[in-house]
């Protein structure tokens, strides 16, 4: 099975409602429901639990079921990087690769892509290594939260 990844400006929407998310659960510092999440951010359980999904996977987030169940951080929240976040959720499909999707197929095309390519892996680095320099305990600091 191939993996598919959002497309779109859905995905960075992703990426934001679970920056949000994880500002909540590290302030919070014990289990959280999506329902609580979700009603903090004025957003949809459904959709929450489908994005948080992904970090469960990933470890990033640990489940716990029951009346006090809920969704807990893995990782103390300065350890926790948006780079690895952003990864988990699979938000960055590189601009080298979105950008070479439209390039057509002709002689221009595989010119073009050879002039851009180098730009285009600098821009998907210049992202990660932004990413890489806060956690989520910065988003906290910076959320006054």
């Amino acid at each position: 099975m191939t993996k598919t990844r959002n497309t779109g400006s859905l995905q960075f929407k992703s990426f934001g409602l679970v920056l949000q998310a994880l500002v909540i659960l590290a302030k919070k510092g014990n289990a959280c429901s999506s329902c609580e999440i979700a009603e903090l951010l004025s957003s949809e359980a459904t959709l929450l639990r489908r994005i948080l999904a992904k970090l469960t996977r990933e470890h990033i987030l640990v489940t716990r079921e029951g009346r006090d169940g809920g969704y807990m951080l893995n990782k103390d929240p300065e350890d926790l990087t948006l780079a690895e976040i952003y990864r988990a959720l699979e938000v960055g499909e590189s601009c080298n690769k979105a950008v070479n999707d439209t390039m057509c197929v002709n002689d221009f095309g595989v010119q073009m892509k050879a002039a851009c390519g180098d730009i285009l892996e600098e821009m998907d680095r210049s992202v990660l290594g932004v990413l890489e320099q806060y956690t989520v305990a910065d988003m906290v600091r910076k959320a006054g939260y």
